[in-house]
């Protein structure tokens, strides 16, 4: 990406306001948020466990515990509410799901790398990025990890954990299902890509 798009930005942390609008795309990947929990706490544990990454342990816990807790609700609405120093400490809350839902509406294109690998190549054609096509992406669930890497809580703690989440993603499964539909048959008139030359920030959350 860096070398055919120069002008592609990508913020892997949380959003930052205010948006610019009208001189930058903005595109998101987003993940069912208990599957994306349960992976993120999976890949911490893996990395500690495996003894290839050192992490201090207050670090650990820290990013454990964000990634653990409504970390798509956070990301799209912490810059509007807290300073650099207090992002981290901030836990989401209603009025912050409500923030992260309007940003979802605002942005150019939202993807889901798990179901509908048309739209995500519609998309990523339009967005001037290629052709191929997307292999869908599966999350880590239960199951699928050795015992001792299975996450320390079942599965109905991590839905409570991320009840904002959940809403804010039924949501975005809205717009996506809209902006998909719309894509695939804008792609299908053979249209080309519209926006080469025009800056792109994709977030993943």
């Amino acid at each position: 990406l860096d070398e055919s798009t120069p002008d592609f930005v990508m913020n892997e942390n949380y959003l930052d306001y205010p948006l610019c609008m009208q001189q930058r795309l903005y595109s998101t990947l987003i993940r069912e948020p208990v599957e994306r929990a349960i992976s993120h706490e999976l890949h911490l544990e893996a990395l500690k466990d495996t003894g290839n990454h050192e992490m201090p342990k207050k670090l650990f816990e820290s990013r454990l515990a964000m990634g653990r807790m409504n970390y798509m609700t956070w990301a799209l609405s912490a810059d509007l509410f807290a300073d650099n120093l207090n992002k981290a400490s901030l836990v989401p809350g209603k009025m912050h799901a409500e923030v992260a839902m309007d940003t979802l509406s605002r942005f150019d294109f939202i993807m889901e790398l798990s179901e509908d690998v048309e739209c995500d190549a519609a998309i990523l054609h339009f967005m001037g990025l290629g052709d191929d096509v997307v292999e869908p992406h599966m999350n880590a669930e239960f199951g699928k990890f050795e015992a001792k890497w299975h996450p320390p809580q079942p599965r109905s703690v991590y839905e409570e954990w991320n009840n904002l989440d959940r809403e804010v993603f039924a949501y975005a499964k809205r717009l996506i299902e809209v902006d998909c539909e719309f894509f695939k048959r804008l792609r299908k008139a053979n249209s080309k890509p519209r926006y080469h030359h025009m800056p792109k920030n994709l977030a993943g959350i």
